[in-house]
This record gives structure tokens, sequence and C-alpha cells, in this order.
């Protein structure tokens, strides 16, 4: 058998992907253990270092607002980053057989780090820049950041989706423990350095330093036994030869899911000729090759069109059939083909991949976009837009971690036992959108808003991060067991594609809802008038005069 490129695939398991069933996959042979929980571990970092560069622009709210104002640069910083993040997801996606996942992960770490050094360093230290140009910066420089982090965070759930679904939970886990520390983070350095500029300086150096901590574990991961096991499975899911028969181009195959309970993973074949013919050979022998259904108990050729066991009375003579006829029972079909492989045979064949992949996990898909983008519409632009006469300039850094702690406490409980069914998934992700108008009203109009006090708006900012956690992270785990080890790469990238598209409509619509709130109120709290108490003669003075008048009336 000699194998080339240019053979189509054809795989019985995507008959039950379609159906939205598990795929039940048998590993040959037990994993090595992950000790000490060291790939878990590192996973869980990871998850939490590439989206560190956004959120530490994001909790620097209150320098940037008191650095810029009257501008939008939460709204603008938000875009600029889902903007590049996506572009970075489809180029991620075309490049993905070109560069493993530890040259993609490695370029990604390399730019997150170079940017962050770039903006700590020149434009918050030295803030040599005048105001544009400074703002510039911040905005090419979180477009940079977005795009190496967005490598790293697609190739981290197609290398996440070959392993375990609990090491997809770790990801997951980690993005949420990322907004939970630069939160505590920028709480403790905004509270210990009195100097915005000082302060946040300091913030940006600890974030950097957890970049390189990430940076090192990542190395020592990709040498882990536990690693290499599931890698090696899924080259050998895409290269091993699991074939049992070849079909050239001038054939018909048809594959028919096998019916018994243990050859759930197989099927049977039926082959059709282009030209029905019978040769017949002077002894009386023949060969009829119009539909020969591989039986192991038929002792004739069924004819055309007649379901397996069955045969046809026939007024032609019997045929009988000298040669063996085996059973097969065929996993994978490779239809060869005589035509050179070239590179666009290859992308098409990619393409096509892709989209198989997403009509088995459509739903997971759907669901994953709509809930990030709801949470795009509120965070962090409205948020950053409610205000207060108590808190101030902490109101904003409160509800950004509000949500990060609860969004870090929904993506573990994501790791509950529960078999979410897609129905209740669409069904949670379109209840979420509730919460846009809710959120909104407690910050238009600017000078009054409807629903006024702080309670209310943490108390959305909790629910909002809760279910970011749980129903972002369910999808996402879900989705690669609906397909083949094989594709599960390819899912996870689809994921975040999906995922990525949510966050960039969600950024788009924020700028509306902005425009709901009005114009900027000259004063952020509502003034209430105090009456005019009359005035009464003081006491004192009274008793005193009065003291005096007595002396002298004595005297």
């Amino acid at each position: 058998m000699n194998e080339t490129l240019g053979r189509g695939y054809a795989r019985i398991e995507c008959i039950r992907a379609a159906r939205g069933e598990a795929l039940a996959t048998m590993e040959p042979g037990a994993p090595p253990p992950d000790r000490y929980n060291s790939v878990y571990f590192t996973l869980f970092v990871a998850g939490a270092a590439f989206l560190l560069p956004f959120n530490s622009f994001i909790m620097a709210v209150d320098y940037f607002q008191h650095h810029y104002p009257n501008t939008t640069i939460m709204f603008d910083m938000s875009t600029v980053y889902i903007a590049s993040a996506c572009v970075a997801v489809v180029t991620n996606n075309l490049l993905v057989d070109l560069f493993t996942y530890n040259t993609r992960i490695t370029f990604g770490i390399l730019v997150s780090l170079a940017t962050m050094l770039f903006v700590a360093v020149c434009n918050i230290g030295w803030d040599g820049f005048s105001t544009r140009v400074s703002y510039t910066i911040n905005l090419v420089a979180i477009g940079v950041v977005a795009f190496g982090c967005t490598v790293q965070q697609a190739s981290y759930y197609g290398f996440t989706g070959c392993l375990p679904p609990r090491y997809t939970q770790a990801v997951m886990a980690g993005e949420s423990a990322a907004g939970f520390w630069v939160s505590l983070d920028r709480i403790v350095t905004k509270y210990g350095f009195r100097q915005p500029r000082r302060s946040t300086f300091m913030f940006f150096v600890f974030s950097i330093l957890i970049l390189l901590g990430h940076s090192m574990l990542h190395h020592v991961m990709m040498r882990h036994p536990l690693v290499i096991h599931y890698l090696r499975l899924t080259n050998e899911s895409r290269q091993r030869r699991r074939i049992l028969l070849h079909v050239t181009p001038n054939e018909d195959a048809t594959l028919i899911e096998g019916e018994p309970a243990g050859e759930g993973s197989y099927g049977v074949l039926k082959l059709q000729s282009p030209t029905l013919s019978t040769t017949v050979d002077r002894e009386g022998n023949a060969f009829s090759f119009a539909n020969p259904l591989y039986s192991p108990t038929s002792s004739a050729a069924a004819p055309l069109g007649s379901p397996p066991g069955v045969s046809e009375p026939s007024t032609s003579p019997p045929v009988v059939l000298r040669t063996p006829r085996p059973s097969y029972k065929v996993e994978d079909i490779v239809v060869e083909t005589n035509e050179r492989p070239t590179s666009w045979r290859a992308f098409k064949r990619g393409v096509r991949a892709r989209w198989a992949v997403a009509r088995s996990i459509y739903p997971y898909m759907v669901s994953i976009g709509l809930v990030y983008f709801t949470t795009l519409s509120l965070y962090p632009g409205i948020a950053s837009e409610v205000p207060s006469c108590r808190l101030g300039s902490w109101m904003p850094i409160i509800l950004m971690s509000a949500f990060n702690l609860f969004d870090f406490i929904g993506k573990i409980a994501a790791a509950w036992p529960y078999e979410w069914s897609r129905s209740q998934l669409l069904m949670a992700s379109g209840l979420r959108l509730l919460l846009v108008p809710l959120m909104l009203l407690c910050a238009a109009p600017r000078h009054s808003p409807h629903i006024v006090g702080d309670f209310y708006p943490i108390m959305f900012s909790v629910v909002l991060g809760f279910t970011n956690g749980v129903f972002g992270s369910v999808p996402m785990i879900m989705a690669p067991s609906r397909v083949g080890r094989e594709h599960r790469e390819i899912a996870g990238n689809m994921m975040t594609l999906s995922y990525n598209g949510g966050l960039l409509s969600g950024s788009l619509v924020s700028y509306l809802l902005l425009s709901m709130l009005g114009p900027p109120a000259i004063a952020p709290c509502r003034l209430y008038p105090t009456p005019v108490l009359p005035t009464l003669a003081p006491v004192t003075t009274t008793i005193a005069t009065n003291l005096t008048h007595l002396v002298t009336a004595l005297h």
C-alpha cells in the first residue's frame, strides 16, 4: 500500500459526530501519571499568562482615565485587542499545519513579553511622549500583545484538545485566575503607591514576572511523559495505517454503518463497478463484480441494490464463486488518486475538514459566541462608566474585581460532573443577554442613572462573572469530545474562532451602548438642595445679658 497525500479520507466516526454523540476512543495503554498535577498546574498558569497582558491594561483603568481624560480609552483598547485577536485566530487556523505547538506558543510568549516591557519602561515609567503619541502607543501595543496572546490561546486550546478534558478546564480556570490576580495586584499597588504612575509601573512589573515564569514552565511541560504520550497518540491517529481495503477512483464505494453492538466503530463496505459486467470462462466459472457484498455467510453475489444478506431470484444459471469471499470490517477508507498533490489541494482539504468539524460542534460554537458577546458588551466598557458618589475612582476597580473573582469561581464550577445538553447551553447563553439592559440602567443617563446605588451594579457584575465562567467553559470542554482524535486540534481552533467572534461583536456593540449613556455629566453625583432653616439667637448671649442687668440693678 503506497500511501500518498492525494487521497480522500472517510471515517465512520463522522456519522456519529454529526449526530452530536460523544465518540468513545480506546487508548492503547494507560497514560503516564501526572504526578503532583504538574501538567495541570502548568496549563493553569498558561491560561493566566496569555490573558494577563489584556487584563493588565484593563485593570489600570484608573491610570488611563486620569492620564487621558474625556476619551474612550477603555473602549478603544478593548476593540483593538479583540480585532487583532480575530486576525490572529484566522492566521493560526490557516498555518496550524506548518508550525508545531511549541513554535507557535514560544512566538506568542516572546511577542507578549517584549511589548509589555516596552510599555512598562517607555510609556509608563519614563513617560516621555506627548499625550497623543502615548495614546497611540498604547493602542498599537495592545494590538501586538493581542496577536501574540491569541496565537498562544488558540494553540493551547488545540493542544489541550489532544489531552483529557480536565486539562482544557485547567486552561480556562487559568484565564479567570488572570483576572482575579490582576485585580488583587491592582488593589495592592494602588493602595501601596499613592502616585498613579508609580503604582501602575509596579503593577506591570509584577505581570511581566509571571510571564517569565510561565515561559520556563511551558518548556518543562513539553517534555513531560504524559504530554508526549497524548501527542504521540494524536500523531498516530493522523498518520497510522489502519485501512483494510484500498479503493481506486474508478470504483463507487458505499459505506454502511455496522449494526452489531460490538462493532460500533466499523462498517460494511459495498463496491460497485462503473460498468456492470460478468466474466464467464469456458469452464462455467463466473465472478460477478456488479455489486459484490463481502459477507462470510452468503454464497452468491447479491444483485445491485440488495441489502446485506439478501439475494434476489434470477432466471440465469446460478453463479458459483470458487474464490473464497473475504469479510471486511472497514474502519477507514483511503481513495487512491492519480493526481499529484499540491498545496492548494491540501488547503482545500483543510477547509473541508474545518467545515465538517464546525457542522459537528456548531451548537457549542454558537453558545460560546453568545456568552462572550454578552460579556464584552458590558465588560470592561460599561463597567468602567458606572458612577459612584461613595467609592469614586475605586468603583470600576471593584466592579472588575467582582467580575474576575466570580468568573474564576464559575470556571472551577464548570468541572462539576454534569452533562449539559446542547439546548441547555444555548438557552443559558441566551438568558445572559438580559444582563445588558440591567447593567446599562446602572450607568444611563450619566447625570442620573435609573438604577441608583452601589449594590445593584456589583450584584450584576457578580452574576455576569459567574455565568461567564460556567457557560464560557463547558462548551469549550465538551466540543473536542464530539469529534475524532485527529480532529480535536481543529475543534479547539474552531471554538477559539467562535469565541473571538463573540468578543469582537460584543466590543463593537459596547460603542452603541456608550452612545446611549449621554454626554458626560459635569457633576457625577446628584446634588440635593438644602432648605434654609430659621436662625435663633444664641442662648448663651441672652443669659449673659440678663445676668448683667440683674447685677446692675442690685448695685
